[in-house]
């Protein structure tokens, strides 16, 4: 998984500790609706609201899977009841993940070391 943050400064030790945890309790939905080597993205979004967690993986080949989560460093909550997809200031992510993804895995043979390589420079978000 690819990490990416979108906020000023780095993100804490403690808010970094509790994405992964979050990440990591989604990990096995993501690998029930896999099929796309576990590949995929996490967000974490530092906003007016609170933290933003978007952990989205690649399933069926071609099909973009997202679970939203809002907390901070103490934990978080699956905001799944609630019709949210992304934030404008997330969207460059998930637009260069898009294109990331048909570049590296889906023209002839799939390089997923080439795809989670392929990160979007801070400074474009």
């Amino acid at each position: 998984m690819k990490v990416y943050h979108i906020g000023a400064g780095a993100p804490s030790d403690a808010l970094l500790a509790s994405a992964r945890d979050e990440a990591a309790r989604m990990e096995a939905e993501a690998r029930d609706e896999g099929g796309a080597q576990g590949t995929g993205f996490v967000v974490i979004h530092e906003g007016e609201v609170g933290t933003w967690l978007l952990m989205d993986w690649w399933a069926h080949g071609d099909i973009l899977c997202q679970r939203l989560s809002l907390g901070d460093a103490d934990g978080f909550a699956a905001q799944d009841a609630r019709p949210l997809n992304a934030c404008v200031w997330e969207l460059p992510v998930l637009m260069h993940e898009r294109d990331a993804w048909v570049r590296h895995m889906m023209g002839g043979a799939p390089d997923p070391e080439a795809y989670l390589a392929d990160h979007l420079d801070k400074e474009a978000v």
